[in-house]
């Protein structure tokens, strides 16, 4: 092989390589913070993170803009949740990866809805002999759920997710004294 070629073979790989990643930024953006909360997970909720990661990576490789990027950033706002909580931080963890989840879940399902109801005459939902007024009336319900997805995937749910961080790190429940006092509770385990 000579120079030349094996050179043209590498800028091209190289190029084809650089336009992925611009392409999927936010699915990139992801991979280091979802790396940081698998690290940094108790052994027993790693299976479950990988699962989350995974899922999140795919929707954000798959789901068309912007729900790429609003899930790089739950993700990254989930782990300086985690990493700012001082009084349950697995717990929250675990919240922040079932809401990557559910997140990518709906995104996905959305999508699937989207690309089949796209392929479809709104004629045939209406019935094999539909009247003009009948698959108006189903474009417009189609319009509505339309609607009502993306108004859920790209606000209702990125809030909801912010809300539950914002809980996890200033929202705790009462503790029965000073930290001090459960310290020598907890150590002297009621002997006095």
């Amino acid at each position: 092989m000579s120079p030349l070629l094996w050179l043209t073979w590498m800028v091209n790989g190289l190029l084809a390589v650089a336009y992925t990643l611009i392409d999927h930024g936010a699915a990139v953006l992801l991979l280091p913070a979802l790396a940081w909360l698998g690290a940094t997970a108790p052994r027993e909720h790693r299976p479950w993170v990988a699962a989350a990661a995974v899922l999140s990576v795919l929707t954000g490789l798959v789901v068309p803009a912007p729900v790429p990027v609003l899930l790089a950033a739950m993700a990254w706002a989930g782990a300086v949740a985690v990493r700012l909580d001082r009084f349950n931080p697995t717990g929250l963890r675990w919240r922040v990866n079932g809401g990557l989840a559910l997140y990518a879940l709906a995104a996905l399902g959305f999508a699937v809805y989207a690309s089949y109801t796209s392929r479809l005459d709104p004629r045939t939902w209406a019935g094999v002999v539909a009247s003009g007024e009948a698959a108006s009336v189903v474009a417009q319900g189609r319009s509505f759920l339309n609607t009502i997805a993306v108004w859920g995937l790209w606000v209702i749910l990125p809030l909801g997710y912010l809300a539950l961080l914002l809980q996890g790190i200033f929202v705790h429940p009462p503790s029965p004294g000073a930290p001090a006092d459960i310290i020598h509770a907890v150590r002297a385990r009621g002997r006095g």
